[in-house]
């Protein structure tokens, strides 16, 4: 993120992004997938209760594969089931939990369905695909009012940027550092950097977070910073939101100086 000071001043969607936008197009993202894949697999629910053919199936074969998933490695297990069709005798390897796995000896036998068209489509337990797609579809609602939650949270603070830049009070702070700040996953570690400051009243600010301590090389403490005052009584540095175009329409505009 760069410096705004000497504009031009960055508009909402940039601002949003600065407080976390990623998070909710992460979130709504998922509540798309999730979305889909309700969709389809609710209706290849539909079409086995309207086209399924219930076998006996009996298991012939079973193995474990491991994969690597969501940054560890996981164990998948899967099973090999044979039955009749119409056309003839086929197999299909599905994936199963691992209690069905371990219940599924090679010779046991379990009743499946398939699809009278596509008789490789099968559920090793029926129904599954139904309840599947149920499951699914109250997570992409979930996912989905998460998503709208997290964007109300961010954009809400991008608008009250906008406004204060345009309407609140302009004032002078006093740099106070540069703080680093650290997030750690299991096999990574980030740093971001923010500009943090003290106001007339003594109250503490800080900046948007940024990725690089050189956007700051400017500001050593006790260095002056014109801040914008919101509604709410936060402040807001000029280099986050960018300078005042033009005097606002209301009375409360005059700056201060500490």
């Amino acid at each position: 993120m760069k410096d705004y000071t000497n504009g031009p001043a960055p508009g909402f969607l940039r601002l949003w992004w600065g407080k976390g936008a990623i998070f909710a197009i992460c979130i709504a993202m998922f509540s798309v997938f999730t979305t889909v894949g309700s969709y389809h697999s609710l209706k290849r629910g539909l079409a086995f209760d309207a086209e399924g053919v219930v076998v006996e199936a009996m298991s012939v074969d079973r193995r474990t594969k491991r994969v690597r998933r969501n940054d560890r490695n996981e164990t998948d297990y899967l099973v090999t089931f044979r039955y009749a069709t119409e056309s003839g005798e086929i197999s299909v390897e599905k994936k199963v939990d691992r209690n069905l796995y371990e219940a599924l000896t090679p010779g046991q036998l379990r009743d499946v369905r398939y699809l009278a068209g596509r008789p490789r489509q099968m559920e090793h337990t029926i129904g599954k695909t139904w309840r599947d797609g149920q499951v699914m579809r109250w997570l992409s609602l979930a996912f989905g009012l998460a998503a709208l939650g997290v964007f109300w949270w961010t954009a809400r603070a991008a608008i009250e940027a906008i406004r204060a830049r345009k309407y609140g009070r302009a004032e002078w702070a006093t740099v106070w550092s540069i703080d680093e700040r650290i997030s750690r996953s299991k096999n990574s570690e980030s740093k971001t950097y923010v500009l943090v400051w003290r106001d007339a009243q003594g109250a503490k600010g800080e900046s948007l977070p940024s990725g690089s301590r050189n956007r700051y090389f400017q500001y050593g403490p006790t260095s002056k910073i014109e801040v914008f005052r919101d509604s709410r009584g936060k402040t807001w540095w000029v280099g986050d939101v960018g300078p005042r175009a033009s005097a606002p329409t209301v009375p409360d505009v005059g700056k201060s100086s500490s």
